[in-house]
């Protein structure tokens, strides 16, 4: 990252995890380009391995629409790419490969930004919503050196794109345009976390004819992305402009459907598993066939999900090789599938997914079906409304703020012959965690539910031991746990007053950066 981009986003006034997380995803970009041709126009070439890709879905046609629009709306001049930024004649070659030597490590996986005259828009990928942003030449500046040294994270293939994102249809994009030899070039940075690199003939676009042919796609952390461009630009105005309401979409079809026609077995809000009748299984496929299904994003919400046998739920389990699949549902109209792939006892692979019903009884009437007695007021009477939305909770605050907060006390809790120690972290101990941190945020994509029977319970203990961080302040109260296996972390915290206590559970990622604290934790 060049010292004058980070100068100037340590000028700008911004939440401090906010700004580390920007230098970070610049800091971070570490890519081996191949130059294969600097010309006389000080344009360089580089080589792509990635296959061309046709778009077959609504993502990629609305990527291809939107982008051809603003083509348009942005006026991309034919002869713009002829000069250098600052309009003069183009350098020689020797000199161009001066150049090409001296910033080879700050250019991005889709060419050096500071050669190109681009344009960029900014808008909603649904319906063409997106408009020409009007930067100053200073702004246009910062930019392009941003996207040079912006983490554009792993190139991906079109098979490794999900169904759900292929089919999403509003969501955040930026556009960059430019153009080179009669060909106009376009990267499409979308909320969804896809950054797709594409080109368009010229003559194409004179037939009529707007699918690009696709060249790259990478992974990246597209809020890192909006936010870095947002400040640098002066737009410091929230991108989600959504309330707080969590609100399921509906369905085209159950997705029990093929888990219901297993040979799985069922613990029907009880202790143990049992095998269902004949009867049983065709009753419940029914039941869970009859409903109409609404998705929604349950882990901000129900992150204490348990998937092993309790009274609180239903629990459906079904192995296939490696993986295990669960149906859980509440005794209301929520359930969940959560399904987890194995290598030995190692978690691989991971999918955890919550819906909702119109039913308000539903988890009842299973209760019913199994003859599992409950009290007469979990029953919802007939009139009852359907609660589809619900208000969501505030996310968790972050670790890494806590442990840069100097009033927390921050300390390593032992239990030790049936009494409690305590002792100080190290500046350097607190260090090597805030190390981690800045790098390793706890997200909600990798929530994993309650295998482990609650927290503090002996299957919790016996995975996670009794030892643990605790950080304490005048509004913090978190005890961070490290399971023996180095997959998880459990954050036990106070919520003051909304839910008294909460444990969340995350996958943990390269925990050989953790072993300092496996060392002290014993």
């Amino acid at each position: 990252m060049t010292n004058n981009l980070k100068n100037e986003l340590e000028k700008i006034k911004m939440p401090k995890d906010t700004k580390e997380r920007i230098i970070a995803a610049c800091e971070n970009s570490v890519r081996n380009k191949s130059i294969s041709k600097t010309d006389n126009d000080e344009y360089t070439d580089h080589v792509f391995t990635a296959e061309r890709i046709k778009p077959k879905n609504r993502l990629l046609r609305s990527i291809s629409a939107v982008a051809a629009c603003a083509v348009i709306a942005g006026g991309i001049g034919t002869t713009g790419y002829l000069l250098n930024r600052n309009g003069s004649v183009p350098a020689t070659e020797t000199e161009t490969t001066e150049l090409v030597e001296e910033v080879k490590t700050e250019i991005s996986p889709f060419g050096d930004f500071t050669t190109y005259d681009f344009v960029v828009s900014r808008g909603k990928g649904n319906d063409n919503q997106i408009e020409p942003l009007q930067l100053s030449s200073e702004e246009n500046e910062k930019v392009a050196a941003y996207l040079n040294n912006f983490d554009w994270g792993d190139e991906i293939t079109f098979d490794d794109l999900t169904d759900e994102d292929l089919e999403t249809t509003d969501y955040s994009m930026y556009i960059f345009q430019w153009e080179k030899d009669n060909v106009t070039y376009y990267l499409g940075v979308c909320e969804m976390g896809y950054a797709v690199y594409a080109e368009l003939p010229n003559d194409d676009k004179v037939q009529g004819i707007n699918e690009p042919k696709y060249r790259k796609i990478t992974r990246i952390d597209f809020e890192a992305f909006d936010k870095g461009i947002r400040y640098i630009i002066g737009d410091d105005t929230d991108n989600n402009t959504d309330d707080n309401t969590i609100t399921p979409e509906l369905c085209e079809k159950s997705p029990f459907t093929d888990l219901l026609a297993t040979d799985y077995e069922i613990s029907p809000y009880t202790l143990d598993y049992q095998t269902p009748t004949q009867e049983q299984y065709d009753q419940l496929a029914e039941l869970f066939e009859s409903q109409t299904w609404y998705e929604f994003d349950g882990t901000i919400n129900y992150y204490g999900w348990a998937v092993q046998p309790n009274r609180n739920n239903l629990t459906i389990r079904y192995t296939e090789g490696s993986t295990v699949n669960y149906i859980s549902a509440d005794f209301r109209n929520t359930a969940c599938i959560y399904s987890v792939t194995y290598d030995g006892d190692t978690i691989v692979d991971d999918d955890w997914k919550f819906y909702k019903c119109e039913d308000m009884n539903f988890g009842v009437k299973i209760c019913d079906m199994f003859g599992t007695i409950i009290p007469d007021d979990f029953r919802c009477p007939d009139d009852a409304p359907v609660e589809l939305e619900e208000e969501a909770d505030a996310p968790l605050s972050s670790v890494l703020e806590d442990l840069s907060n100097t009033d927390n006390d921050i300390t390593l809790n032992k239990y030790v012959n049936y009494d409690w120690e305590k002792e100080e972290l190290t500046d350097e101990q607190i260090d090597k965690l805030k190390q981690y941190f800045e790098t390793h945020e706890l997200k909600n994509e990798d929530l994993v539910p309650d295998m482990w029977k609650g927290f503090g319970s002996q299957e919790f203990c016996e995975s996670f031991g009794n030892n643990f961080i605790m950080i304490c302040g005048d509004n913090t109260f978190k005890d961070l746990d490290f399971s023996y296996d180095r997959q998880f972390i459990a954050v036990h915290y106070d919520t003051y007053g909304k839910h008294g206590f909460e444990t969340k559970i995350y996958r943990l990622h390269d925990a050989e950066q953790l072993d300092f604290l496996y060392d002290i934790l014993g």
